[in-house]
């Protein structure tokens, strides 16, 4: 398929080549007749299915529908290219034909309706000229073995959501739906479409039986039987609707107690049923819910436990309480929990409607103590430490934990338990829980150890303007007591950085980047921001709209077409650019534009140009090199990775090098280039994302 969108890309150039120095007619015969030009539907061409043939010669065709271009194909009698091609025309398309050579006019039929037993390449719209459905597609009469049919599905936005080649032996089936675009090219014999229909034959459900509660309910699925039959949908019935209803969409709601049936019919075919019995039942508790499984209480505390019944809408909801134990806890009949003296107990809830249903509650009775994590702290002054305390009963109250440090000078606590060193020396840090024993936690604090050295991750980088990238830096020794630094930018109109080390591209220009530790020690970025602007489809002029300098050359969506013509033809620039490696453009150029070079732009929104620096490296793109500048003198090995273009090298007016290079071996490229390059020889790659250059 891409040699098949390399040629039509090629043909769409001739024929805007052409287009300008062609002319229309029309030829007024008993069939019409279209030579070179550009022709409108619902003008010179009456809009509608319509068929173009070549009856001898070659000739292009292209229609366009708007801003989407929708075919490009190439009619001949050469025996290897389709000499017809049908398409559905719309008032406003626009017709190009191209010829090759005089006298390879292309003849225009108007066609009634298709026979889907015989298609020939063309360009189809599902519900208009073909019927959305399930179809066999297969080449019922090829021009010979080797006939074969491109075909591309799109959807009715004109973007590709599927394609493959369709074979004179090997059928496909292939499901169609309402407004996708069917394109079949390259076919020169004709195909068929079959359309395969089934009804159903049986139904599967969900469910062999049902069993349901009043006021529940839930949903039957009904499965038809084959998978292909067109018509998956049925209808729903109930013999008793009073005791449970069911929708269109199976869902069964149960009224009242009793049994019915719920039966499915098939709607593509009346006489294919399936039907279960279903039983309704009154509601009892069938589930319990305790808010608390397990207790840690002390003496004469109460705690209510809350008992949820399920299902919601039970009848009788009423929960039975008893403990195991009465001497250590007691229970009311509203499930409050007293504790009395140090033990263990068990409290059960039981449903009184449905006594299997019962939950228990682990009570245990205990006094209250607090424990903390360390019965020790050391710490450097200006650092913290944190202490936690944990507090039993688990479900005891006033398990508030206060704390207090009997020198404040030395160190300081807060109220969850962060310990600040203040200054060199010892105190004791105190826990206090109402209801028990205090406890005490020896604090050291130790003299703080200063900064030596502060390191930044980069010593420069480059960041385009409105792009950001995050610094880092390296306090030495690795156990400084306070590692924080503090960030400044030598110049904000050009470079800002935040608390956190971000810096942020704002102008363009040089700024440093300076971080520097609490004892004054510190280390530098320097940041540059090129110049950048962007520019948009249209003819621009450098030193006018662009400056003059060296500039890396991309975009952001889409692709087209980027001239850049000079004084000097030694750096003429034709490239298809595009936002991503797609095998027919280059995502990057880089060139020197000097004034008064004339810049175009097609078929892109938006061009970025980023003023650069010559870089040596042994991987260049597209563009314009040096070397000395951008790769050292010496003898290499050149190679590529991506599909094929140009390599020229160029030896002050000789030209040394001239191949075209690719990344697998055909009859006309190359794979690599072996050439000894020298201070001032200039390299011209053309069409390549990447060219390597290994030394020898």
């Amino acid at each position: 398929m891409k040699r098949n969108v390399f040629l039509k890309v090629m043909i769409m150039m001739i024929l805007s080549l052409s287009i300008g120095l062609g002319s229309k007619t029309v030829q007024a015969t008993s069939s019409l007749k279209l030579s070179d030009g550009t022709y409108t539907a619902g003008k010179e061409i009456s809009a509608g299915l319509t068929k173009f043939s070549i009856p001898e010669g070659t000739a292009n065709i292209s229609i366009s529908r708007g801003d989407n271009d929708i075919i490009y194909e190439t009619l001949s009698d050469d025996g290897y290219s389709s000499k017809q091609f049908t398409v559905s025309l719309k008032e406003g398309d626009q017709i190009d034909v191209n010829p090759y050579d005089s006298g390879s006019d292309i003849e225009v039929q108007q066609i009634s309706k298709m026979d889907l037993k015989n298609i020939s390449a063309g360009y189809y719209e599902v519900g208009t000229d073909i019927p959305a459905g399930t179809y066999s597609l297969a080449i019922d009469h090829p021009k010979d073995d080797y006939d074969t049919a491109y075909i591309t599905m799109l959807d009715n936005q004109y973007n590709e959501k599927d394609s493959f080649s369709l074979y004179y032996d090997e059928p496909i089936e292939y499901t169609v739906s309402e407004g996708d675009k069917v394109y079949i090219s390259s076919l020169i014999g004709t195909m068929s479409f079959k359309e395969k229909i089934l009804v159903p034959k049986s139904i599967t459900l969900s469910n062999s039986s049902l069993s349901l509660i009043v006021n529940r309910t839930t949903q039957l699925k009904a499965t038809i039987n084959p998978s292909t039959a067109v018509n998956k949908s049925v209808s729903w019935t109930t013999s008793h609707p009073e005791i449970a209803t069911v929708d269109g969409k199976g869902y069964v709601k149960a009224l009242k107690a009793g049994s019915t049936t719920i039966t499915a019919t098939a709607k593509g075919d009346a006489s294919i049923k399936k039907s279960i019995q279903v039983t309704v039942t009154n509601i009892v508790p069938t589930s319990l819910k305790l808010s608390k499984s397990t207790l840690n209480i002390t003496n004469n505390q109460t705690i209510k436990v809350t008992a949820t019944v399920a299902p919601s809408d039970a009848s009788n909801k009423t929960i039975l309480w008893k403990s195991s134990n009465e001497k250590v806890a007691k229970v009311d009949s509203k499930g409050n929990i007293k504790g009395i003296a140090n033990g263990s107990a068990t409290i059960t809830a039981t449903a009184k409607d449905n006594t299997k249903v019962m939950k228990t509650v682990a009570v245990k009775v205990s006094a209250k103590t607090v424990k903390v994590n360390k019965t020790s702290l050391s710490i450097t002054a200006g650092k913290t430490g944190t202490l936690s305390a944990s507090v039993s009963p688990s479900d005891s109250t006033d398990k508030t934990v206060k704390w207090k440090s009997a020198s404040t000078k030395i160190a300081t606590v807060d109220s969850k338990g962060k310990v600040t060193g203040k200054a060199k020396g010892t105190t004791t840090v105190t826990a206090t829980v109402k209801g028990a024993k205090d406890v005490k936690v020896k604090v050291t604090v130790t003299a703080p150890i200063m900064a030596k050295s502060v390191k930044l991750n980069k010593t420069s980088a480059t960041i385009n303007k409105g792009k950001s990238l995050t610094l880092s830096a390296t306090v030495s020794p690795s156990n400084t007591t306070n590692k924080a630094v503090k960030w400044k930018s030598s110049n904000t109109k050009i470079a800002k950085v935040d608390s956190k080390g971000k810096v942020s591209a704002v102008g363009v220009g040089t700024a440093k980047i300076t971080a520097t530790t609490i004892n004054g020690k510190s280390s530098t970025t320097t940041i540059h921001v090129p110049y950048s602007k962007s520019l948009s489809a249209g003819k621009w002029k450098a030193g006018k709209d662009l400056p003059a300098g060296r500039y890396k050359i991309t975009t952001k969506s889409g692709s087209g077409n980027l001239f850049i013509s000079m004084n000097d033809y030694d750096r003429y620039v034709n490239e298809i650019l595009s936002s991503e490696d797609d095998g027919f453009g280059v995502t990057v150029v880089t060139t020197d534009i000097k004034t008064g070079d004339s810049i175009e732009i097609s078929g892109l929104d938006s061009v970025q140009f980023t003023k650069v620096s010559n870089v040596k490296s042994n991987t260049l793109h597209a563009g314009y090199w040096t070397v000395g500048k951008d790769i050292a003198a010496g003898k290499y090995r050149i190679t590529t990775s991506s599909s094929s273009g140009n390599l020229f090298i160029y030896r002050g007016q000789r030209l040394l090098v001239n191949e075209i290079l690719s990344n697998e071996r055909d009859d006309y490229s190359v794979t690599s280039v072996t050439t000894t390059l020298k201070s001032g020889d200039r390299i011209n790659i053309s069409g390549l994302n990447k060219v390597n250059f290994t030394k020898k």
